[in-house]
């Protein structure tokens, strides 16, 4: 499957998010959602990156920042989540001369442990997969955060609903 956008959405008033997560299903171009817990409260894979989704995404109600991504090239896509591992969502700001370089020892990450891999006009998108959060941060810390032309890494750990 190839993938149009990533948005990313933080709601001031969380009593929206079970309306929003309604309303999110119901677009045609949405291909899954995440709960997620750090800097957005949904992570949305979308079909289709055009600035009509933007649009809709934009009047859901009590939405106060959304982050989309457009995805300009994509080299891994595509994951499901199960309930045993642990996933984050990152969002990368990486400075534009520098991001073939970045984008290339990203990819050289095992599969295993970046399972999402995309660029785009908001910088480098991904899901880190680990048997823990520490593994998580482990890899961010060690690996990522330390590449030159890395500005800034924003980690929203996925929830599973089913679980709580």
């Amino acid at each position: 499957m190839s993938t149009g956008a990533y948005a990313f959405l933080y709601f001031g008033d969380t009593e929206q998010l079970l309306p929003a997560i309604e309303a999110v299903q119901d677009l045609p171009e949405l291909h899954a959602w995440h709960a997620v817990d750090g800097h957005y409260h949904l992570a949305l894979t979308l079909r289709d990156g055009g600035d009509a989704v933007r649009q809709k995404l934009e009047t859901l109600s009590g939405l106060q920042q959304l982050l989309f991504c457009p995805v300009e090239r994509e080299l891994r896509g595509g994951f499901t989540v199960e309930s045993e591992p642990t996933y984050a969502w990152l969002t990368m700001e990486i400075e534009r001369d520098k991001e073939d370089a970045v984008m290339t020892a990203l990819d050289a990450l095992p599969a295993e442990q970046l399972r999402v891999l995309a660029a785009g006009t908001c910088g480098a998108v991904a899901v880190a997969e680990g048997p823990t959060f520490e593994a998580i941060d482990r890899l961010v810390d060690a690996r990522i955060r330390p590449l030159d032309g890395v500005l800034r890494v924003k980690r929203d750990w996925i929830i599973d609903l089913t679980q709580i």
